[in-house]
């Protein structure tokens, strides 16, 4: 039996206390920042060889209740105290064009080999140095940006930064005993921080910090539909071009569109990104990889140190790095486990997309030449980068996994065409969802 609650309380309205019309007043609206959003990436400790490593991370987004008014933060470590980095951002979203403001510091972490000899003293033995270097490239900007929304689908944006770089290098130091030319009995070895004044990158270009003033405009849009763990319809573009100033000047070009057909039960989805810098001065950054799992799979920069294959060809990892760089991507995604209506093996807790996969990316440089086939020629240029570049290909299958809603987890399978250093394939992991 339901009971008329409306009704009855609108029957009785004249029995209710009145609220005088004078003692109500109109006061301005002022925005109070509340928590709306926090997670963290979990913490852990590592240790090895190179040191003992904390990995963290906590992000939080704050805003009035109107959402007219935003902060995000985040704040992050991934190793040493060295590797610390964060944001904080401000957005006003109160009139159609949105504006904001972010500050950050971000470190950037690559490594190479390198080897050494030289004598302690008069008629000693020489002694060689194996090191490997651990450079951090620090990252600190100031932005400010906007955008104008033309409909629910279509925005421009632009911005400027002013961005401050700087370094850090530190060897650890392998010492042999040279005998015949050759490293024979290990002496020791030593954690050894190089001064920026006296430190180079791979190519021998010394590490000197430098200033970039950026200004950028974009044009955006996206309607697409996203599925369990991937977009499952519609569309996604950014068309974009940067111009940089100061200690060095280019300019770089972003072209990334994405496209979804759905056929119940799959859906074929295809992505063609291009991000290039224009101009000799967009040489000397440090440089775009295409090897991540989220560009082309089976490429992965630890895999290529894991094999002892003998005649593996031409092609190296120095292959997928550069100042330009082009990806394709082709995806068969099939709802695999998950919510009824949508996946073929309902489940409440496992939820997951099966993918068929074909990755396609190139990088090169203002100085190399592009040859589309299977194996380059194995020349040098004088920096000791490749002067031939040739497409990365691979095929596969792959799991994304939908983390409770925490992140996206996608273990895969990768047959790398080009690579003659492995076997049948690679197995590989990613955590990023599906573009």
């Amino acid at each position: 039996i339901g009971v008329n609650v409306v009704n009855a309380n609108l029957r009785n309205f004249e029995r209710f206390e009145k609220t005088a019309l004078d003692s109500m007043r109109t006061i301005a609206y002022r925005p109070q920042f509340k928590l709306d959003y926090i997670a963290n990436s979990g913490v852990g400790v590592s240790s090895s060889r190179f040191g003992t490593g904390v990995q963290g991370g906590i992000i939080g987004i704050f805003s009035d209740i109107l959402g007219r008014n935003q902060i995000i933060a985040n704040l992050s470590v991934n190793g040493e105290i060295y590797d610390f980095g964060g944001l904080v951002g401000y957005i006003n979203q109160k009139n159609r064009i949105n504006w904001g403001v972010g500050i950050s510091h971000i470190p950037y972490v690559t490594g190479f080999r390198s080897y050494g000899a030289y004598r302690p003293g008069p008629g000693t033995q020489p002694v060689d140095t194996i090191s490997t270097n651990i450079l951090r490239t620090f990252e600190d900007k100031l932005e400010v940006f906007a955008s104008y929304p033309f409909s629910k689908i279509h925005r421009i944006e632009a911005g400027t930064a002013i961005s401050y770089y700087s370094y850090r290098l530190d060897q650890f130091n392998n010492y042999y005993q040279d005998v015949n030319g050759y490293p024979t009995y290990f002496l020791g070895s030593e954690r050894k921080k190089v001064t920026t004044s006296n430190a180079t990158n791979l190519l021998g270009v010394p590490l000197k910090p430098f200033s970039i003033l950026q200004a950028n405009a974009s044009f955006v849009g996206d309607n697409s539909l996203f599925g369990l763990t991937a977009p499952l319809d519609g569309f996604r573009y950014r068309i974009g071009v940067e111009q940089y100033f100061g200690d060095f000047s280019f300019t770089a070009v972003t072209a990334d569109v994405r496209k979804y057909f759905r056929l119940k039960p799959i859906t074929f989805a295809l992505r063609s990104y291009n991000y290039l810098r224009l101009g000799k001065d967009g040489e000397n950054l440090f440089p775009l990889y295409a090897g991540y799992g989220y560009f082309i799979r089976g490429y992965e920069a630890n895999s290529f140190f894991n094999s002892k294959r003998e005649n593996t060809g031409n092609f190296d990892i120095s292959q997928l790095s550069g100042s330009k760089l082009a990806v394709f991507n082709f995806e068969i995604r099939l709802p695999f486990t998950g919510p009824k209506r949508l996946a073929q093996i309902p489940s409440k807790f496992l939820i997951s997309d099966l993918n068929l996969f074909f990755d396609a990316g190139l990088t090169w440089t203002e100085s190399s030449k592009v040859a589309f086939k299977s194996q380059p020629n194995g020349v040098l240029l004088p920096d000791g980068s490749p002067a031939q570049r040739v497409p990365a290909l691979s095929t596969g299958i792959s799991l994304r996994v939908n983390m409770f809603g925490y992140f996206i987890l996608e273990p895969y399978f990768a047959i790398p065409f080009q690579r003659k250093d492995v076997g049948a394939g690679v197995f590989g992991l990613t955590f990023a969802p599906g573009w």
